[in-house]
């Protein structure tokens, strides 16, 4: 298992769950926190792939166990430089890559080290959690009172050469970028969660695939 101290941002260890005790340390970098981490692709924990992706608030990135010393892979490091402020990222079955950010945009990467295929513009609330369905076909990002579901495939109507392939792979024309589908809970529902729990009422946690395709949302 990997966890995160709070008091060392810049490492990720490794906890050995038969003994209860931290065996690894992976320094990661010095110069930014790792914000979040998660598999290669999206069943990777069922397999010995040893590799693992991570990103800060600005910058996405390989982690290598195995190299000595940093554990970064330098080849596929991508830094922004302005703000991007990535709060979420997930992976598909064949590795590709959606990041998501505080500012309520979302990222499409055919791989590491390399420019967003598809950039889809701010789409409403700071994302807090994203998935995307194992073919990459469908992304399911939660904002805190709803989700957004969206269909990556460039449509067969848009007139492009690049019609039924994914926006992981080539870029939307700017006419065609997709329409997310909003998921939100009734206002009545929403009234008696306020009236229950006071404030807000409404505060999701991210939302999840299970491999049937089922939607999950606490």
């Amino acid at each position: 298992m990997i966890l995160q101290n709070p008091l060392a941002p810049g490492s990720l260890y490794r906890l050995d769950l038969e003994t209860g005790k931290v065996v690894d340390e992976y320094k990661v970098s010095e110069n930014f926190s790792v914000q979040n981490f998660l598999p290669d692709s999206k069943f990777a924990q069922t397999t010995q792939q040893q590799t693992f992706i991570g990103h800060s608030h600005n910058g996405l990135f390989r982690i290598d166990p195995r190299l000595a010393g940093t554990k970064l892979v330098d080849s596929e490091f991508k830094q922004y430089a302005t703000k991007a402020d990535f709060s979420a990222a997930a992976t598909t079955e064949g590795g590709k890559l959606v990041v998501g950010s505080a500012k309520g945009d979302l990222r499409l990467f055919d791989k590491l080290g390399k420019n967003a295929k598809t950039a889809l513009p701010a789409l409403g609330d700071p994302i807090i959690g994203v998935d995307v369905s194992a073919d990459g076909r469908w992304i399911l990002a939660t904002c805190k009172t709803y989700l957004l579901l969206i269909d990556t495939m460039i449509p067969e109507t848009s007139g492009s050469k690049y019609a039924g392939q994914s926006g992981f792979d080539r870029s939307f024309p700017a006419a065609e970028k997709p329409t997310p589908r909003r998921l939100t809970l009734k206002p009545e529902h929403i009234a008696h969660m306020q009236e229950v729990q006071g404030g807000d009422g409404v505060s999701f946690t991210p939302a999840k695939y299970v491999t049937t395709s089922v939607l999950l949302a606490g």
